[in-house]
């Protein structure tokens, strides 16, 4: 019985969570695909998604990080990771989008499976909370939170 129950919520979650940007409204489609542009470009190297979706201003933690960074930063590291491993693939699953005004909060989950400098294939589970500001008409990254579950199966 409790095996049945934990295989039933598990399926409600995977079916659900996809379904859920499915009726977000034009904005929130928006975002979510500007999310996925995000992903998209970090995966193929191309390090002009900072200068493009980042704002001047921002300031994030990331879960392997010891402190905040600023786009400095972001750009050193980002450069420094593209030398050490690479995405082969991923799959990003929205919960969550809030938009207030010129804000926005983006969350949701991840899975990627990347290969990296030792060409071995590793995979990560995890999660984000992205803040953006809309500016000139246009969403930018303010700051986010999160990144790779420290539990992740399979490393």
């Amino acid at each position: 019985m409790r095996k049945t129950l934990s295989l039933l919520v598990l399926t409600l979650v995977a079916i659900s969570t996809p379904l859920a940007a499915q009726t977000w409204n034009a904005e929130q489609q928006e975002l979510w695909k500007l999310e996925q542009l995000q992903w998209k470009m970090n995966a193929d190297k191309d390090q002009s998604w900072i200068p493009k979706m980042v704002h001047p201003n921002m300031s994030a933690w990331e879960n392997d990080s010891p402190a905040p960074q600023g786009v400095a930063s972001l750009t050193k590291w980002n450069r420094h990771g593209n030398t050490q491993s690479t995405t082969l693939e991923y799959e990003i699953y929205p919960l969550a989008a809030t938009i207030t005004g010129n804000i926005a909060v983006m969350q949701y989950t991840y899975r990627s499976a990347y290969e990296n400098a030792k060409k071995e294939h590793k995979y990560a589970n995890g999660r984000w909370t992205d803040v953006l500001i809309k500016e000139n008409g246009s969403w930018k990254f303010i700051t986010w939170a999160g990144g790779s579950d420290a539990s992740t199966p399979g490393n």
